[in-house]
C-alpha cells in the first residue's frame, strides 16, 4: 500500500512534540508500505534545518520520504499570523499533492488544521484519492472553547469541518472523548499511544527526592499555574521535587511566577529519544489543562509516555482518561488543588501502593497504547479502500 501523511505539526527525527505520525510511518515502512510525509515545518529542530538548508524534500534512514515547508507557526503569533502560515502550508502542499495525483496512494489528513480534510475533500472529488482524517483534538470544539476562533468564524468553520469528516472513507479519533464530543458515531478509536519499548524503565528512581514531572508544552491551554500552586501547597516537604520540561508561549510567565519556589525546576524541551532518561528519574507524571470541559477529551502523548515509564499519573481534569486510571488503578484526577496535593502525599507515604500503581500503568501502556498495534489496526481499516 502506499500511504501520504499530510499533517502540519510534524515531528520528525531528533524533534521534540508527538511523534505519532513517524512511528506509525516506520511500522508500516517496515511492514513493506510506502510512505511519504507532507509536513510542516514547526517541529523541525534546528540541527536538521540547516543540515538541509534549501531542501525541501529528504528521506529518513527508514526510506520514508519528507516533504515540508517552513510554514512556522508558534502562540506566541497574532492570530492572524498563526492563520497565515495554515492557509500557506495548506496551498503549497495542495499543490505537492497535484504533483502527485497520478500516483495511487491514501491520504491521511490530520487535524488540526482543519483546511486539510477539507482540501482532501475536494482533492478527492477530482482526483478519486481516498483519504482518512486523523483527529488529533476534538475539532473546532476546542478553539471555540477557549476562544482562539473568532465569533464570526464559528459557524462556517463548523459546517466545513463536519462536511469533510463526512466525506472521508475513515475517521480516526486518537480518544474516546473526541468522538463523543462531536457526535461522531462512524469514527475509530485509534489513541493517540506510545512507544513502550522505548520508554521501558530499567530501574525505579531513586527513593528521595519524590519527583513529580510535567513533560509537554508550556501553553495557555496547558494551566501550569495549577502546577504552581500544588507546588506551592507542598513547599514544606523539602523532598518532594519538581521538573517541567518544555517550551511554549507561557514558559516566560510561568518561571516568573514560580521563581519563589526553589522545588520548582524548569528544563528546556528535549528530542523524544531522551525523554524516558527524564521520566525514569521521577514518579509521578502530571498533566494539566484549564477547566474547559472540551478540553477534557484530550489526546496528549505525555499521558500515554508516563503510562509506558511506569509513573504514576496525575491529572487535573475528568473524561476518559480519569475513568481510565481510576479503572486501572495506575493514578488520580482532581479539579482541586488540596486534593491533588493529597493524593501525591498518599504516594509519596504509601510506596509499596505507588510499585504496584507504577506495574499497572507500564501494562496498561503495553496492553492499548502500543503504537505498533495502532499501526497494524489502522492499515486494517485503510485496506479496504486500497487499489494498490
Amino acid at each position: 500500500m502506499r500511504i501520504l501523511y499530510w499533517q502540519y505539526f510534524f515531528t520528525p527525527p531528533g524533534g521534540w512534540g508527538n511523534r505519532r505520525s513517524y512511528d506509525l510511518a516506520r511500522f508500516w515502512r517496515q511492514a513493506g508500505h510506502q510512505v511519504w510525509i507532507v509536513a510542516g515545518g514547526t517541529y523541525f529542530p534546528p540541527s536538521l534545518v540547516r543540515r538541509l538548508g534549501k531542501r525541501r524534500c529528504f528521506r529518513t534512514k527508514e526510506g520514508i520520504v519528507i516533504v515540508y515547508y517552513p510554514a512556522v507557526y508558534h502562540q506566541g503569533q497574532a492570530f492572524w499570523r498563526r492563520v497565515r502560515s495554515l492557509v500557506v502550508f495548506s496551498l503549497w502542499s495542495l499543490y505537492i499533492l497535484w504533483r502527485l495525483r497520478k500516483v495511487v496512494y491514501f491520504l491521511i489528513a490530520a487535524v488540526p488544521p482543519p483546511s486539510l480534510p477539507f482540501l482532501a475533500a475536494f482533492y478527492k472529488r477530482f482526483f478519486r484519492h481516498p483519504f482518512a482524517v486523523e483527529l488529533y483534538d476534538a475539532w473546532p470544539l476546542v478553539p471555540e472553547a477557549v476562544g482562539v476562533v473568532p465569533a464570526f468564524l464559528r459557524g462556517a468553520l463548523r459546517k466545513l469541518s463536519y462536511w469533510s469528516y463526512n466525506q472521508a472513507d475513515v475517521i480516526l479519533a486518537l480518544s474516546p472523548g473526541i468522538s463523543q464530543a462531536l457526535c461522531l458515531p462512524r469514527a475509530y478509536l485509534s489513541y493517540n499511544g506510545t512507544r513502550p519499548e522505548l520508554f521501558y524503565r530499567r530501574k525505579p528512581p531513586a527513593f528521595l527526592p519524590f519527583r513529580i514531572i510535567y513533560a509537554g508544552t508550556l501553553g495557555w491551554v496547558n494551566y501550569l499555574d495549577f502546577l504552581i500552586e500544588v507546588a506551592n501547597r507542598l513547599r514544606e516537604y523539602s523532598a518532594i521535587e519538581f521538573w517541567v520540561i518544555g517550551e511554549g508561549g507561557e514558559k516566560a510567565k510561568v518561571v516568573e511566577k514560580a521563581a519563589h519556589l526553589p522545588a520548582l525546576h524548569f528544563f528546556p524541551a528535549v528530542p523524544v529519544e531522551e525523554v524516558p532518561y527524564w521520566l525514569s528519574e521521577a514518579h509521578i507524571g502530571v498533566s494539566t489543562v484549564r477547566p474547559v470541559d472540551v478540553l477534557s477529551t484530550n489526546s496528549a502523548n505525555k499521558f500515554y509516555d508516563y503510562l509506558a515509564n511506569g509513573l504514576v499519573v496525575g491529572i487535573n481534569y475528568g473524561g476518559w482518561q480519569a475513568e481510565l486510571l481510576r479503572r486501572e488503578k495506575c493514578g488520580f484526577s482532581s479539579s482541586d488543588v488540596d486534593s491533588f496535593c493529597r493524593k501525591i502525599l498518599h504516594y509519596y507515604w504509601h510506596r509499596r501502593e505507588w510499585e504496584y500503581a507504577s506495574a499497572r500503568a507500564r501494562l496498561v501502556a503495553e496492553r492499548l497504547f502500543d503504537r505498533r498495534i495502532l499501526a497494524r489496526q489502522i492499515i486494517e481499516l485503510l485496506s479496504p479502500f486500497s487499489c494498490t
